[in-house]
């Protein structure tokens, strides 16, 4: 049997399962099923296939909003089921097109609906997905991109998605280097401002899109990187860090074996020595004290991942561009406290870049 404390640490990962939408029910179905770590994967696996046939049955009979959720629901659920597996990329490879083969199925059918693009960057095109906001009129809106962290994926980011997207805000959440199943083709890598500099060149483009209207939100590693693209690229706007860090080196020793096996494996690192060696280039110095547009840095004091000096840092390098939002009792990046922290977040984008429904 899975022992107590494998099944507690477990448990203590619902606040952000839930928040990214997966089905409470699902969650304690796998869970208390669990007589092995396997079966955390296997079970969700067969989560994602229940919700992806009822999807295929609502859509023949003509009921695409049910057809939608039943998508979205099988591709979180393939999602969290890959989550973490740093040890067999094969594996996760497969449960990673199963969850992107889903989530195509969902995209015309959810609300907002969403659109793939690609990115073309150096000898690589990376995917993204393009929700824009409903009732927007002719006019063009303002966007959001959407940063995720170093073992998640775009996909992830559907509930937040709907956040920004009823504030009048479109939205673009892709899967850079190291992240997904762009991990095949390109490692995590510093200089984020790079990728999405090119996700920029896409979307501006865009006749949908205001060019003068790019805000920037990341969460963990994501929260390090969107700071940094917007020290490099002026078509940024206004920027989010949520539970992000200023130098991922200060916090390398006293992070816990899981996280040092995820960024390894992210780097494409071939053990512990070459990892800690990539990870002293990923920092702020010398980024954060260009950024001319406004931060908001959220973070909590209960942080497990990354200490709330991180945060204090990048605020204070900053400057008066800076607003440090610190939520006592959150855990890393506030998944224990949705409610407050992402209407925060909706709001303070949605000002700056001037939505309509502000």
């Amino acid at each position: 049997m899975t022992d107590e404390s494998t099944r507690q640490h477990l448990i203590s990962r619902l606040p952000r399962l839930l928040g990214s939408g997966v089905d409470y029910n699902d969650a304690m179905t796998v869970i208390s099923g669990m007589e092995e770590v396997a079966d955390w994967s296997r079970g969700w696996e067969a989560a994602g296939e229940r919700h992806e046939a009822r999807g295929d049955e609502a859509l023949a009979a003509g009921n695409t909003v049910t057809a939608g959720e039943a998508f979205f629901r099988a591709a979180i659920s393939f999602h969290t089921g890959q989550s973490g597996n740093v040890e067999n990329p094969e594996e996760k490879l497969r449960v990673q097109t199963r969850q992107r083969e889903a989530y195509l199925k969902a995209m015309p059918h959810v609300r907002p609906a969403s659109e793939r693009i690609e990115i073309p960057f150096e000898e690589i095109e990376f995917p993204g997905n393009l929700r824009l906001p409903e009732n927007r009129g002719s006019g063009k809106v303002p966007c959001v991109l959407l940063n995720a962290g170093a073992d998640s994926t775009k996909e992830e980011f559907f509930t937040l998605e709907n956040e920004f997207l009823k504030r009048g805000l479109a939205t673009c959440a892709f899967d850079g280097p190291g992240q997904g199943m762009t991990w095949q083709q390109m490692k995590l890598r510093p200089d984020f401002e790079a990728p999405v500099g090119a996700v920029l060149d896409v979307l501006e483009k865009r006749p949908e899109l205001d060019a003068n209207r790019f805000g920037i939100w990341g969460r963990s590693m994501g929260g390090y990187a969107a700071p940094r693209v917007a020290a490099h690229d002026d078509r940024i706007k206004a920027c989010i860090a949520l539970g992000g860090y200023f130098d991922m080196a200060t916090f390398w020793d006293t992070s816990s074996d899981v996280l040092l096996d995820i960024l390894q494996f992210s780097f494409g690192a071939e053990n512990r020595t070459q990892a800690r060696e990539k990870a002293r280039r990923f920092t702020l110095s010398g980024a954060a004290e260009n950024i001319t547009c406004p931060v908001l840095v959220v973070h909590s004091d209960q942080d497990e991942i990354c200490p709330l000096t991180e945060a204090e840092r990048t605020a204070a390098t900053i400057g008066d561009n800076a607003e440090l939002v610190v939520f006592e009792g959150g855990n890393h990046c506030c998944d224990n406290m949705p409610a407050q922290v992402r209407p925060l977040m909706g709001d303070w984008m949605a000002h700056q870049l001037g939505a309509t429904t502000a």
